[in-house]
């Protein structure tokens, strides 16, 4: 209700709100009071439609399904549905594409706009996970949109069962993907009797950088905590250009001791 409430002057619709419905604005000087995510700027309107196309971003979800991750699917989802509500208040272009997977691959959502995203609900847990064939699948699908920033997040607690793409080429993938400019992070299940490998290791193995790896406690506020890290990593992106080097510092102090709530955390920025 906030941005409703800034986009009303005097009774009419603001620039901002009209910049929104896609009608046009003359081109000159205007004044956008926190019109960018907090930042007050004085800008045209040519500049202002280049910061905006600037910072399209995609967060694609890679996550298991398999038995050994049941009782997160009522968090997952959740957390989803409040990552885009908060998403979809921005002025910036936010898609987002999901993809569950356990012995099958289940595309649930396909680099949809938030503004369009309709509220998911829980899934069912069980069989194994074939988590190169959801790799494959999930990163192939969003080749096609055109978004500045794109965000991979795989989030699994085992290792692969019997996909039929193999490593390599999962990690060709994962290497051309990268090469295009495209953020790839492993979030690995710390308190599964799964874990074979730390998160670094796995990370390597599928060929994604270490430091884009970390392991989590998925008890407590640990699935709220990896969705406010997720929009702390596109605020960094969108303000400097690049990943914040503490981007996970939150989900390890947490990992460390999974009694902290979000709200006592320290977040990146903060």
């Amino acid at each position: 209700m906030k941005n409703n409430a800034m986009d009303k002057q005097n009774g009419n619709l603001s620039k901002l709100a009209l910049l929104r419905q896609n009608k046009g604005i003359k081109p000159k000087e205007v004044d956008i009071e926190k019109a960018i995510d907090g930042f007050v700027s004085s800008i045209d309107t040519k500049t202002m439609l280049e910061e905006i196309s600037r910072n399209s971003s995609l967060v694609n979800l890679i996550m298991d399904r398999s038995s050994s991750m049941y009782g997160t699917a009522d968090d997952i989802s959740e957390e989803i549905n409040e990552f885009t509500i908060r998403q979809s208040g921005k002025i910036y272009k936010t898609a987002i594409s999901l993809t569950l997977f356990n012995d099958e691959v289940y595309p649930e959502l396909k680099n949809v706009d938030v503004r369009e995203f309709q509220p998911i609900e829980p899934w069912k847990c069980y069989g194994g996970t074939n988590i190169y064939d959801a790799i494959f699948s999930a990163i192939t699908s969003t080749k096609t949109l055109k978004v500045f920033h794109k965000l991979h997040l795989i989030t699994t607690d085992g290792e692969n069962g019997t996909s039929r793409h193999s490593l390599e080429e999962v990690r060709n993938l994962i290497i051309r993907s990268k090469t295009a400019g495209e953020h790839i992070f492993l979030l690995y299940n710390s308190s599964s009797d799964c874990d074979t490998v730390s998160a670094k290791e796995y990370a390597m193995k599928l060929g994604i950088e270490p430091d884009n790896a970390v392991n989590f406690n998925r008890n407590g506020d640990g699935i709220k905590i990896i969705f406010q890290t997720i929009e702390e990593v596109l605020d960094g992106l969108r303000t400097t250009g690049v990943v914040p080097k503490d981007w996970a510092k939150a989900i390890t102090a947490h990992a460390a001791n999974p009694s902290l709530k979000a709200d006592e955390v320290k977040y990146l920025g903060k």
